[in-house]
């Protein structure tokens, strides 16, 4: 029986978590923050995905896109559009913010973004539309 190697963001995930608690003498955990990548964070949101655990998905996503990552803003503008026909009432659907992160990932090049921006804007005359998000701002 050949047993294949743990993934690797299960490591990162391993490895993140002992240093987290790796503590002396006491200390708190913001004395030895350890500095996660915006990669790591999108490979966390991943294994998130996977167990299901929504909205620790979110967060990282976030997190990850806030900081450029662009394939975390790409899965993000999918994510918030598909919202609960994918990951049930856990993910609301959010045209607007959306629409932030594709325009966000479209900046970088993404052609995925591009097309995301595409689609919302043919529906912009659709309820929840680019008026809606603009109004939103308001």
């Amino acid at each position: 029986m050949h047993l294949s190697p743990p993934f690797p963001h299960r490591a990162l995930r391993a490895m993140l978590l002992a240093a987290a608690f790796a503590t002396a003498g006491g200390a708190s955990a913001r004395d030895t923050a350890v500095a996660v990548t915006p990669e790591q964070r999108f490979q966390l949101a991943l294994e998130a995905q996977s167990a299901r655990d929504y909205r620790s998905m979110m967060s990282l996503l976030r997190e990850a896109g806030a900081s450029g990552h662009r394939e975390a803003q790409e899965m993000l503008g999918v994510v918030l559009l598909a919202g609960p026909l994918l990951y049930g009432n856990g993910v609301p659907a959010d045209r607007c913010e959306a629409r932030h992160w594709a325009r966000e990932a479209a900046r970088q090049g993404s052609e995925v973004g591009q097309h995301q921006l595409h689609l919302l804007n043919r529906a912009r005359n659709a309820p929840m539309g680019r008026e809606a998000c603009d109004a939103q701002r308001s």
